[in-house]
């Protein structure tokens, strides 16, 4: 019989004999690399053994030189044999560790990576009276404490056992302990880890709360070196914990013996807001864990991971993550007050500079995250009063940040603002139902502002929730707004301005305020009130204009809009832009108004297709209040008026204005004649209007008598020069508080506020020549 030949000269039998051969080396094979794995993955949880002992012995010295001080749990007692009577403790730790244990001052927060602190499955057996770590057992978290336990007798018994160094079966138990592989340090390696040669010093923290909150560290030390002579280089640590949350954090810096800057929050990079912030322990995407606008404690640590090492820390300091500072709202008794759809507390926030302004704005800071009143994911406090404790600067915010190609970023990464530009804040989206803001500027000044192309611009925007602005001097702004514009605000609803001055401090060639509705101070004054402000700026709106509101829709009381004048005349003072309020309908004090307005002047010169020396609309009422402005009359068809251009206002007593400085020319029995302008729609003869506007420059003996005595006179802050020479730095016509003389309530006298001086120009010329 013909044995079967394979075609290639191999036989089936050949074959198989083949493939045998290969199973059984394949199989040495994966033994022998299965084998390599498992001491590589031992070598690797040695090494982090080691790592949890040195931390654990440096910190465990540190608390023992105290006398433990907190500590109420030392651990488990030693069940081997060798820790008989030598006061030998251990813990064995999955996930979860006290801070009044002793295995909290051996492991503090920061003092090893938080993944091996927490994640890890470990046993770090220490004796306590000499404060010494024996040994440490490290494995993967697959590994339960009762796993250890279980075994931990014959583990200790084994480990003490050893003299000189780890016998080979006892690696290879470790490297097949249960199916895992078990870390260890301890015995002789331990008893030679000698102190270091050198001390860690403590490094240094500056913080910086400013245009941008920053931590510089500066760490003195470069390495430090063990026994042997070998060295390594000085750990630093910078720990920072949120005293509202308690959430606590770190990040490993690399700077032997040099400075780093950390930026904790900038409102003008991208992701870089406090509430973006990430870190060296955190899981990527499961949020930071701190709340915006909470206070923290920010420290940093030099330490040694692979010396046996004092711990070195920096001095602690608090400071606010979004603010200056914040500080719990007290009652007249002294007691925090409540919110009153919840327990939690309201909050001051103290604002002193433009980055603390601009973080009032949940948009961009991301402050508080609350969807209903009990919702308490991230919400320990809420702002609800804001204080501003210093001048503040536009100009110094964007030196700070990026000059001219400054942008204001929102913290989901979106910018807000064009190049150069300022974000107006809204305060209310972090409020809820029956909860407002209060600003109080502390007779403090924003300067500087430069607003383009939002829809509602100005400091604030269009806010509903903000139900009180006082005490704030605003000074060169330039606002460019969509839809409405103001130095304060776009539109503010339901809020009560009082004390608030809005200036420039020169006579430029510019227009401050632009938009289709605009006001020197506000540009939609919808409810609330307006009292005792003023504003001296240039407006244009093309719709409605007022010197200080677009439309008033609250009432305005004791307040004034201040004019621009070149050698005492109107329509001078630049070639380009000759009036100080321009618009559609437009007025000196406000364009539009369907309130009540009261104790309040205008000397600013106006133009517009309906414009009024005090008001280009009016349906309210007006009382006791004066004009002298120059009105346009270029404009082909305008309906020009020196006191009221058009509306059904209630003009009651004590109003008046300047007759002489607006002239008109009339067909009279067939002749052009010169007659001045009349105060408002149907006026008819002097004598028929006198009760509801008279005219303050009747003659001699009724301008004298309006003005007052020399010694009665005002300061003034003017920006025609001659003026300063003819009235020596006075304002020769009423201020506010000759035209009421009651001082407001939370004043104790007159000086406590800004229209105590009068800012802005007026007409002097005419005022010579009645006094001829």
């Amino acid at each position: 019989m013909k044995k079967l030949k394979s075609k290639h000269g191999m036989t089936i039998a050949e074959l198989l004999i083949v493939i045998a051969i290969i199973a059984v080396l394949s199989g040495v094979a994966f033994v022998s690399v299965w084998t390599y794995q498992r001491s590589l993955g031992q070598v690797e949880r040695d090494g982090i053994a080691k790592e949890i002992f040195v931390a654990a012995q440096n910190h465990l010295t540190a608390a023992y030189g105290e006398g433990y001080p907190g500590v109420t749990d030392f651990g488990t007692p030693g069940t081997a044999e060798e820790d008989a009577g030598k006061d030998v403790y251990y813990f064995a730790v999955n996930g979860s560790i006290s801070d009044s244990s002793a295995l909290g001052r051996m492991l503090p927060f920061g003092s090893i990576d938080e993944t091996v602190r927490m994640g890890g499955s470990y046993i770090v057996r220490y004796q306590k009276g000499a404060g010494l770590v024996l040994d440490v057992f490290y494995c993967t978290t697959n590994a339960s404490p009762s796993q250890f336990n279980r075994d931990l007798t014959g583990l200790y018994a084994e480990a003490l056992a050893l003299k000189d160094s780890e016998t080979g079966s006892r690696k290879q138990q470790r490297r097949n302990w249960d199916g895992h592989i078990l870390g260890w340090y301890g015995g002789t390696d331990a008893a030679s880890l000698a102190a270091a040669s050198g001390k860690i010093e403590p490094p240094q923290i500056k913080v910086v709360n400013a245009e941008k909150l920053s931590v510089t560290v500066t760490n003195p030390n470069t390495i430090i070196t063990d026994s042997a002579g070998t060295s390594f280089p000085v750990s630093v640590r910078l720990q920072i914990k949120g005293l509202s949350s308690n959430t606590e954090h770190y990040l490993d810096l690399t700077i032997p013996n040099s400075s780093q800057e950390i930026i904790l929050d900038d409102v003008t990079a991208t992701n870089v807001h406090f509430a973006n912030l990430s870190f060296d322990d955190m899981t990527p995407g499961t949020g930071n864990g701190f709340i915006p606008g909470e206070n923290i404690e920010i420290q940093a640590v030099a330490f040694s991971t692979n010396v046996l090492a004092n711990i070195a820390y920096s001095n602690k300091v608090i400071t606010n993550s979004l603010f200056e500072s914040i500080a719990n709202q007290l009652d007249a008794a002294g007691a925090p007050i409540s919110a009153s759809s919840t327990d939690k507390l309201m909050e001051t926030a103290y604002i002193g500079n433009i980055r603390h302004l601009e973080n009032l704005d949940k948009l961009v800071s991301g402050l508080s995250s609350r969807e209903s009143a009990s919702d308490d994911k991230l919400e320990l406090f809420k702002i609800t009063n804001a204080v501003q404790t210093s001048n503040m600067s536009w100009s110094t915010f964007k030196t700070a940040t990026g000059g001219d190609s400054t942008v204001v970023y929102g913290v989901s990464g979106t910018a807000l603002t064009e190049a150069g530009g300022y974000y107006p804040i809204d305060p209310s989206e972090n409020l809820l139902a029956g909860e407002s803001l209060t600003y109080d500027g502390r007779s403090h000044s924003v300067s500087d502002v430069v607003v383009r192309n939002n829809a509602n611009a100005g400091l604030f925007s269009a806010t509903t929730k903000v139900s009180e602005i006082k005490n704030l001097e605003l000074i060169d702004f330039s606002v460019t707004g969509a839809t409405s514009a103001g130095a304060l605000a776009g539109t503010l609803k339901d809020c009560n301005v009082a004390n608030v001055l809005a200036r420039n401090t020169t006579n430029a060639d510019a227009t401050n305020i632009t938009a289709p509705t605009a006001g020197g101070l506000i540009g939609v004054l919808d409810g609330g009130t307006l009292q005792y402000s003023a504003a001296a700026v240039i407006v244009n709106g093309s719709t409605t204009a007022g010197g200080l509101v677009g439309t008033a829709g609250g009432a305005i009381t004791g307040c004034y809009s201040g004019g621009h004048t070149a050698s005492g005349s109107y329509g001078k003072w630049v070639k380009t832009h000759p009036y100080d309020v321009t618009g559609g309908t437009a007025g000196g004090l406000a364009g539009s108004s369907t309130a009540a307005i009261s104790d309040s002047y205008s000397t600013c010169s106006v133009s517009g297709t309906t414009a009024g020396g005090f008001a280009g609309s009016a349906s309210g009422s007006i009382e006791n209040c004066y004009a002298t402005g120059l009105i346009d009359q270029s404009n082909s068809g305008a309906t020009v008026y020196a006191f009221l251009a058009d509306g059904s206002a209630s003009l009651l007593s004590g109003n008046y204005y300047y007759r002489v400085i607006n002239e008109v020319e009339i067909e009279k029995n067939g002749k052009t004649v010169t007659e001045p302008m009349l105060p408002y729609p149907n006026a008819g003869a002097v004598s028929d209007h006198l009760s509801k506007a008279m005219p303050l420059d009747l003659n001699a003996d009724s301008y004298n008598s309006f003005t007052g005595a020399w010694d009665d006179w005002n300061p003034a802050r003017v920006y025609d020069s001659p003026l300063v020479t003819y009235y020596e730095g006075k304002y020769c016509l009423r201020t506010v508080d000759e035209l009421n003389s009651t001082v407001p309530t939370d004043y104790d006298s007159w000086n406590q506020l800004f229209i105590s001086t009068h800012y802005g120009d007026w007409p002097s010329p005419e005022v010579f020549f009645i006094n001829t």
